[in-house]
């Protein structure tokens, strides 16, 4: 991709949080993006608390910002056909998704594979990340070859 398509990308993704943020809500940034990898398939948002499928199509159909949507499936898409989808959880299970939805996939097998994965609370990926017994790792360092040992050593 190129990087107009980046640019277009970052700006709609900055015009969808605030949206949200007019809506009230507490919306972030979820997915490949947030560890820095581009280009991505879609632009994704975790959203804290849960709408029904039809509060969701409602607020997707009368956006501006999206000239289409999926019913049902919290998925849209721009005028220049950038593709959003929107997780969404309640606060005290805020940090758990928040390292579900980041990825990699492989990180978040490890993860869930520890003693304490989805014990609540874990308002915030810290509070996560200890619950499992490891150091918080920014989004951009979450791999698994940089794991020392098969317990995840090097960040406990």
């Amino acid at each position: 991709m190129s990087e107009q398509a980046r640019q277009d990308g970052l700006a709609f993704e900055k015009a969808v949080l605030l949206w949200a943020e007019g809506m009230g809500w507490r919306l972030e940034r979820t997915g490949p993006l947030r560890r820095g990898i581009w280009p991505v398939a879609r632009l994704e948002f975790l959203r804290e608390g849960v709408l029904t499928p039809e509060n969701w199509d409602h607020f997707l159909s009368s956006c501006s910002l999206f000239e289409s949507f999926v019913p049902g499936r919290r998925e849209a898409s721009s005028h220049k056909g950038i593709a959003v989808k929107f997780y969404q959880v309640e606060k005290p299970a805020w940090g758990f998704a928040q390292i579900a939805h980041t990825g990699p996939h492989e990180w978040v097998a490890y993860c869930r594979s520890r003693a304490g994965w989805d014990q609540l609370p874990a308002e915030s990926e810290q509070a996560a990340f200890a619950r499992i017994g490891l150091e918080f790792l920014p989004p951009e360092e979450r791999c698994m070859h940089d794991m020392n040992k098969p317990d995840g050593g090097s960040h406990a």
